[in-house]
């Protein structure tokens, strides 16, 4: 028997609100998966795809349910195993917040479904789903994508956005003068800073040069320092920022995803499009110098 997969996560809001996200099928639409026939009745099956294309089948089993303290269900994907294992969501109220608490037992009996299936996907898998898509939820941040087609080949794009010179060029609609430091391979600390020393400080979750990076940030910089994670920065740290770039033809499309909160979205709204035109502006004009 195999070591689980434990996420344990706390979150700023009531527990009735939270217990509504995992139970209830319209809330779990949004944020989870799309399951028309759930079930919070012992015994009765419930069954969902991942994605538009529906693939992946999962077929889970209802084993427990504790009003706003636990839900417990098999997990299995008979399309492609014949292995069983059993997800459970935990709930406790901590001084008006809640942490909930998910266990995945039994993952290793999908190893005949191949890699695809393999703890450490599992793993990845929960981590997006629940502090990202789940907090995202709670906290009404939402993921809005931004696109340009720009006439100039995505290498060059690429060197245009991450270029030092031309970085502080395309941000100057957030802010004139903003920079970064630090390297753009995965894992490493990025600061993100105005010429005041004021920013913020992202870890490089994801990155393939000249196609794709993600972003994703962590807390606030003052003076140049960072700054431990707060109560308020608790409601936006580990959103992500990603840029993708496809080329055809000569022809990039960049398309950027952004997790805003509802305080920043009219700002961000008007502001990040004109960002990216200046993109398209030094990408397109053959003085810029990369």
């Amino acid at each position: 028997m195999g070591t689980p997969i434990i996420m344990v996560e706390t979150f700023q809001v009531p527990l009735e609100q939270v217990w509504k996200a995992i139970t209830d099928k319209d809330a779990m639409k949004e944020w989870y998966f799309d399951i028309a026939d759930l079930s919070l009745t012992e015994g009765d099956t419930f069954n969902f795809y991942e994605g538009p294309s529906k693939i992946y089948h999962h077929q889970c089993k209802v084993l427990e349910v504790v009003p706003h303290k636990r839900f417990k269900h098999t997990w299995t994907h008979p399309s492609h195993s014949r292995g069983t294992s059993v997800l459970t969501w935990d709930l406790d109220e901590l001084d008006g917040e809640t942490r909930l608490t998910l266990t995945h037992e039994d993952t290793e009996n999908f190893s005949d479904a191949g890699s695809d299936f393999s703890k450490e996907n599992f793993e990845v898998g929960w981590h997006g789903i629940i502090r990202i898509n789940l907090r995202n939820y709670l906290y009404h941040i939402e993921r809005t994508p931004f696109t340009i087609e720009i006439n100039a080949p995505a290498e060059k794009v690429w060197k245009v956005m991450w270029d030092h010179d031309t970085y502080t060029q395309w941000t100057t609609p957030f802010c004139k003068g903003l920079y970064y430091e630090g390297v753009l391979e995965a894992n490493e600390i990025v600061h993100f800073l105005a010429p005041d020393g004021s920013g913020m400080y992202s870890q490089v979750f994801y990155v393939k040069p000249y196609e794709k990076i993600i972003f994703s940030h962590i807390g606030s910089i003052k003076e140049g320092v960072e700054i431990p994670v707060d109560e308020a920065g608790r409601h936006w740290t580990g959103s992500l920022e990603m840029y993708t770039l496809t080329e055809k033809d000569g022809i990039t499309t960049l398309l950027a995803e952004v997790d805003i909160d509802q305080k920043h979205k009219d700002y961000m709204l008007s502001t990040f499009p004109k960002a990216l035109e200046e993109i398209k502006r030094l990408s397109t004009d053959a003085e810029t110098i990369i």
